[in-house]
């Protein structure tokens, strides 16, 4: 698999992610739907900037690219 096909599909487990959260009505009473719409706009975009490789240096994300790639996640510490 090549790196621009595991970002899509970060990108694509981000998004679904996102809008899981925002479906859950497990946000505190004095969170807005304004703020929770704003939340999920950001989770969007960022999830985009995944796909455009810019945030292949966090840590996060290259795991996550890593693991769509091989199936292994390394151990954190040698």
């Amino acid at each position: 698999m090549t790196t621009k096909n595991a970002r899509l599909i970060v990108a694509a487990q981000w998004r679904e992610n996102a809008r899981k959260i925002r479906e859950a009505d497990e946000y505190a009473n004095h969170v807005t739907e304004a703020q929770k719409a704003a939340n999920l706009e950001r989770a969007m975009a960022f999830a985009d900037e995944i796909e455009s490789g810019i945030h292949d240096g966090n840590f996060t994300i290259a795991q996550r690219i890593h693991f769509a790639k091989t199936g292994e996640s390394p151990a954190l510490l040698p």
